[in-house]
């Protein structure tokens, strides 16, 4: 198995390395492992920990409710309906965003339109 360090998850997911390691700092990559020369470094098949992460963390999710979420987690199965229950809340601070940028695209392409019919 693959291991990926900081700087090949920085790479692949497009995320500096510096919020990697705050992330992990903060305790929201328990999967994270070290090498013999201290390095950070997850295998390759724990990846999808940290698209959650960032994923929730661009949703707007706080890291404390991050933090929550993957301990949740890392118990396992027993966890489903709470971590259900996160994941529904979150769905509405998403839709609520997709609302307010929806309003906020219209207004820019209304003033467009009118600065169109006046040039």
């Amino acid at each position: 198995m693959e291991k990926l360090y900081m700087k090949n998850i920085s790479t692949k997911l497009n995320i500096p390395e510096y919020v990697l390691r705050f992330y992990d700092k903060k305790g929201l990559f328990p999967f994270f492992q070290r090498d013999e020369k201290n390095y950070r470094f997850i295998n390759e098949d724990k990846l999808e920990w940290v698209n959650i992460v960032i994923c929730l963390k661009k949703s707007g999710m706080s890291l404390a409710k991050i933090k929550e979420y993957i301990n949740l987690a890392m118990e396992g199965n027993n966890t489903y309906s709470k971590r259900l229950e996160m994941m529904l809340e979150q769905e509405k601070v998403v839709l609520k965003k997709m609302q307010e940028l929806q309003e906020q695209l219209e207004y820019i392409k209304y003033k467009q339109n009118l600065y169109k019919q006046n040039l």
